[in-house]
């Protein structure tokens, strides 16, 4: 649920081109693809060189793809997301183009994207629409000038316009993995936006009690996983058995189920001094509950607050005094008790780059976990019924769709 990692790199990802053809009809573009003859490397005398090495074969792309996109801003994602079909772009400087594998589901992120809210007021001011999608994992087919530290066939996760079968990505932002798998799909903005909340925001360390709610889902799990390896008696809240089983596989200490229990009478009891650090995700009477248990000094990061998102019936939306959505967009701190509430993720640019290393380095090394939900889609047109699954309450782990 939590983008604030990535928001900033999304400008430098959107390319705005021509397009046509509706969501409901999309036709096929699976073309094979297959490698050109590689020209001969002549010496000044005329015969082939057996010293120089000829130059790389690049694939051949489709001279089109095809993306998700909105025309205009609208009240949902569904609304807005219309399938098009766009001439294959170039990568400019310091740019690739990654044929993208699997895109991660961000269902709060594609909500606002979607209506020009929160941090995306910007995109009721793009005549031409805006493209869809944050994370995505794939496979560098093209890299423009000046860039040095990606090449052509390699396997990276980026963030922008994952919602498309090609995306031009700012190499800057490009994380290098060994393989492009589903599971890899959440470590650009899930997993590195928890490595920011527990560590650097959060500053969890061994003997502290840290809560994670919502701790099934996405960003939960990956914050769970961060705070047990920081050596932290770790509780989490959740909403089904199905939910407790898979954060018990994750080593959590606590779970308590907000559907059967009431959270403040639990934390009360099994933690009477208060936890020290709280990672949050869904708002509203959540987080006030987190505020009231946490220890004077302590520290409440807010990741999330799916309860209050628009997806919500008004009636239905769980509200709280505080401005919580102004203050994750803007990264606010603010005092609340003697309690510390902030929207801060990151307290630097160096933890951002750090954090991204410890993450990729800690999932390929087998020290952490990455669930998948279990619902699987396929294709760009599966998309808008992905947001709507991951918005249901209902998910284990990440949401991904095979492009």
């Amino acid at each position: 649920l939590a983008l604030l990692v990535g928001v900033v790199a999304l400008s430098v990802n959107a390319f705005q081109l021509p397009s046509s053809a509706g969501l409901g009809h999309r036709p096929s573009l699976r073309a094979p693809v297959s490698g050109v003859s590689r020209p001969q490397v002549w010496t000044l005398a005329g015969s082939i060189s057996q010293h120089d090495s000829p130059p790389k074969q690049l694939p051949k792309l489709p001279t089109t793809f095809h993306a998700l996109r909105a025309d205009a801003v609208g009240s949902s994602f569904r609304d807005v997301a219309t399938i098009k079909e766009e001439p294959m772009p170039e990568p400019g400087e310091g740019e690739v183009l990654v044929k993208v594998r699997f895109a991660g589901i961000n269902g709060g992120c594609e909500t606002f994207r979607s209506r020009g809210e929160a941090g995306f007021e910007g995109n009721k001011n793009k005549p031409d629409g805006f493209h869809l999608g944050a994370e995505g994992a794939g496979t560098v087919v093209r890299t423009g000038p000046g860039v040095e530290k990606f090449s052509v066939g390699e396997d990276v996760l980026f963030i922008g316009g994952a919602f498309a079968e090609y995306a031009i990505v700012n190499s800057a932002t490009l994380i290098k993995v060994k393989e492009a798998s589903k599971e890899a799909v959440g470590l650009r903005v899930s997993a590195t936006t928890s490595w920011g909340a527990v560590f650097s925001s959060g500053q969890a360390s061994k003997g502290k009690v840290v809560l994670v709610t919502a701790g099934a889902g996405a960003a939960g799990s990956f914050a769970v996983q961060f705070a047990k390896q920081a050596g932290c008696t770790v509780v989490a809240t959740t909403s089904s058995q199905a939910k407790a089983v898979a954060l018990c596989k994750l080593g959590c200490d606590h779970i308590i189920n907000y559907k059967t229990r009431d959270v403040d009478e639990v934390l009360k009891d099994k933690f009477p001094d208060g936890v020290d650090v709280v990672i949050e995700h869904v708002g509203g009477k959540m987080l006030q509950t987190a505020i009231n248990n946490c220890k004077e000094g302590g520290k409440v990061v807010i990741v999330g607050y799916i309860s209050q998102y628009p997806h919500n019936a008004e009636s239905e939306r769980d509200g709280t005094l505080l401005e919580v959505s102004e203050m994750m967009w803007t990264r606010e701190t603010r005092e609340i008790n003697g309690v510390t509430v902030t929207g801060a993720i990151y307290q630097g640019m160096e933890d951002i780059a750090k954090g991204r290393n410890k993450v990729v380095e800690a999932f390929e090394s087998g020290q952490l976990r990455s669930l998948v939900d279990a619902r699987e889609f396929r294709g760009l047109e599966s998309i808008p019924d992905a947001v709507e699954h991951m918005l249901s309450g209902t998910t284990i782990g990440k949401v991904v769709v095979e492009v």
